[in-house]
């Protein structure tokens, strides 16, 4: 049997670990919704920390700037959008749905973090982004299309006299082309573009009558 004082230290040390994540979790969430509501420039360290219920100090023994609140953010985005390819890129729905529900779905979310939704995408090509490559989101995102549009030719949905890969190099260059318009000027309609140019990105693929 472990000494009485050893279950005593280790009992302390578990609540202050918990303590310790319980503030972690209130900076983040209030560094969301900050950023959510009012944008990522114009949310102050001052405000986070109010929001959260602890001093600036505190919130600095969490994480080092505000900066770093986005970066945390911009994983849990990344992460998210590989989630929703999963979603709308399985089961026995056809190509086209499938296209059109993911960029349906990026739109919307778009739509609903209007404010941050940049931030994160800048903070992301910021970040990850290297001379004479592709912006990192779309790597991730690459192979997911490409099994999408080499099932959607077994099934005769697709053009089979093109490469998978090349298409969905194609499709991603023509969504991503509405996604640095929007990067450039934020008054661009981002979330009608997104559907339209998924639309578009099929009609270029899709499988013509014999």
């Amino acid at each position: 049997m472990a000494p009485p004082g050893k279950i005593s230290a280790s009992a302390a040390e578990g609540r202050r670990d918990r303590r310790k994540r319980e503030i972690r979790g209130r900076v983040y969430r209030a560094a969301q919704d900050l950023f959510l509501e009012q944008g990522f420039d114009r949310t102050t360290v001052a405000q986070i920390a109010e929001a959260a219920d602890v001093v600036p100090q505190t919130l600095f023994n969490h994480f080092q700037s505000k900066q770093t609140l986005l970066g945390e953010i911009t994983a849990q985005v990344v992460a998210y959008l590989q989630q929703m390819l999963e979603e709308h890129f399985r089961g026995a729905v056809p190509t086209r749905e499938r296209l059109a529900g993911f960029a349906g779905a990026a739109a919307e979310q778009i739509a609903r973090t209007r404010e941050i939704a940049r931030d994160v995408l800048l903070e992301l090509i910021r970040t990850e982004s290297e001379p004479g490559r592709s912006p990192p989101y779309l790597e991730r995102v690459h192979e997911p299309f490409v099994e999408m549009l080499s099932e959607g030719q077994r099934r005769g949905e697709v053009r089979a006299e093109l490469d998978p890969s090349f298409m969905a190099e194609m499709i991603l260059g023509v969504l991503n082309a509405t996604v640095m318009h929007w990067l450039a000027d934020a008054s661009y309609p981002i979330d009608q573009r997104l559907r339209a140019a998924a639309e578009f990105a099929w009609e270029a693929v899709r499988q013509r009558p014999s």
